[in-house]
């Protein structure tokens, strides 16, 4: 009975040794990882880095997708691309129906603004409006003059091969009175343009007329109009519009094209 009972509290005895070497193992352990932890002065400035790091990233986004200059495009079909200061298509804006039904079928966001172009005349809904030698305007916009002269080089050099091509470059007036109208502000410096020889004309008297009807009418009131090159579609009688482009030349698409 005796050896029994001396049993007993030896185990009780163990079971308190045991309890106390856990917590001396907890304790130590505890103590070590507390004296790893930074500072706190040193982890708030590490959380400042790295919500400093987030803004920097943020705004980097936000200034990749602010347009820096447009491209509008015009036939029937009325499109105008924002570009930022890299080179890259940020938005897509369509101003009438056909303008919309050709860009549902591509996307150029983030390719390069002549890569766009491209892509965009090529379409299967533009061919049928390329083919009939309706006029094309394409019209640029940039504050920076310098920027401006060479996206207006670039893009008539992309666009040479279409012999009904005209390029130009609208100032900020224009695209804004174009954007206030509902329209692009190729298409809107088209209608200054025949405002200026018919006063009474309005922005609704040409949203739905095609580049070469609004040539047209401006030809007819200039007494400007070509009669020896009148086979053209839907009354067009300009003929080739290639005399007013201003890349005619052997530009950067041609030479992307020949591999160079």
């Amino acid at each position: 009975m005796k050896r029994r009972l001396q049993d007993a509290f030896d185990k009780i005895h163990t079971e308190h040794e045991l309890k106390d070497r856990t917590l001396k193992f907890l304790e130590n352990a505890t103590n070590k990882y507390r004296k790893k932890r930074l500072p706190l002065s040193r982890r708030l400035i590490a959380a400042a880095a790295c919500f400093s790091l987030l803004l920097s990233a943020g705004a980097g986004y936000s200034a990749y997708m602010i347009p820096s200059f447009a491209i509008s495009i015009d036939i029937n079909p009325s499109i105008e691309l924002g570009v930022n200061h890299f080179n890259k298509v940020v938005s897509v804006d369509t101003y009438n129906e056909d303008g919309y039904t050709v860009m549902s079928d591509i996307n150029v966001y983030n390719m390069d603004y002549t890569d766009a172009l491209e892509l965009i005349l090529a379409d299967k809904d533009m061919k049928e409006y390329v083919v009939q030698n309706q006029l094309i305007a394409v019209t640029v916009f940039g504050k920076n003059e310098t920027k401006n002269d060479e996206l207006l080089y670039n893009v008539a050099s992309c666009t040479s091969a279409y012999a009904n091509v005209h390029c130009s470059s609208g100032n900020s007036q224009e695209v804004a009175a174009a954007h206030e109208a509902g329209m692009s502000f190729g298409k809107y410096k088209a209608y200054l343009e025949l405002k200026a020889l018919s006063p009474d004309i309005t922005t609704n008297d040409i949203q739905g007329l095609t580049m070469c009807q609004i040539q047209d009418m401006i030809d007819e009131l200039s007494g400007s109009t070509n009669n020896t090159q009148d086979d053209r579609t839907d009354g067009c009688k300009r003929g080739q519009h290639n005399g007013r482009g201003s890349g005619h030349g052997r530009g950067i698409c041609q030479q992307k094209n020949d591999g160079e």
